[in-house]
């Protein structure tokens, strides 16, 4: 079971992420908190696999809590909620010790995603990051970097890169005979991609890899 720890100063919305997340098989809100203060007493106490962190709190800023938080060795996947489309901010709390930067207005398309990547030791934004001390983090296995949300590109690392093809061509609405006939290779071998593609991205359907590669932007 993830345990999971929502801090947001508003209560329909921190409840309202709560609400979505305990909803998933797997996920358990085991949290909530409306101050910086106090998600750093309960992080301490409940050791949380992953903390979304709103970035404005009444008493200190996200990033400062996420600060202390990890200070205390507390080595949760911290995930920042924010309505900031800034890449310096973005890349701030990245450096503070944070695994994933949401956008507001479409924390609720990318915040599953978000959790699955930072849960597979991978970063995941909203915005490009560009700061050369920070990319390094987001590296797949052949040496590319992925970054984006809604619109541009979900960061998943893990992905190969037969494997990203073979995406955007089950996207492309090709058959795995079809694929196979394209790439050259057999339809078992096809059909294994497509079992370590949904395995990695946390989808079980053709519609799920689908909604991934038009927000990855590798199909329009």
């Amino acid at each position: 079971m993830t345990k999971i720890m929502v801090v947001d100063d508003h209560t329909i919305i921190r409840q309202g992420i709560a609400g979505l997340l305990n909803s998933v098989e797997g996920f358990e809100v085991v949290a909530e908190a409306g101050t910086g203060s106090a998600a750093v007493r309960f992080a301490v106490d409940l050791r949380p696999d992953i903390i979304i962190m709103d970035m404005s709190l009444p008493d200190m800023d996200g990033i400062e809590t996420a600060r202390q938080i990890i200070a205390k060795g507390v080595e949760s996947g911290i995930i920042f909620l924010t309505m900031h489309n800034d890449s310096g901010l973005c890349e701030t709390a990245m450096r503070a010790g944070g695994r994933g930067y949401l956008l507001k207005d479409n924390a609720m398309d990318d915040l599953l995603y978000a959790i699955k990547a930072v849960l597979r030791g991978e970063l995941f934004t909203s915005v490009p990051l560009t700061n050369s001390s920070i990319l390094p983090l987001a590296k797949r296995a052949d040496g590319t970097s992925r970054i984006g949300g809604k619109g541009t590109t979900p960061l998943c690392t893990s992905l190969t890169k037969r494997e990203t093809e073979i995406v955007a061509l089950i996207a492309e609405g090709m058959s795995s005979k079809e694929i196979a006939d394209k790439l050259f290779i057999s339809i078992k071998t096809v059909e294994t991609h497509r079992g370590h593609i949904m395995e990695k991205l946390g989808v079980r359907s053709v519609a799920d890899i689908t909604k991934y590669a038009i927000r990855s932007g590798l199909v329009r």
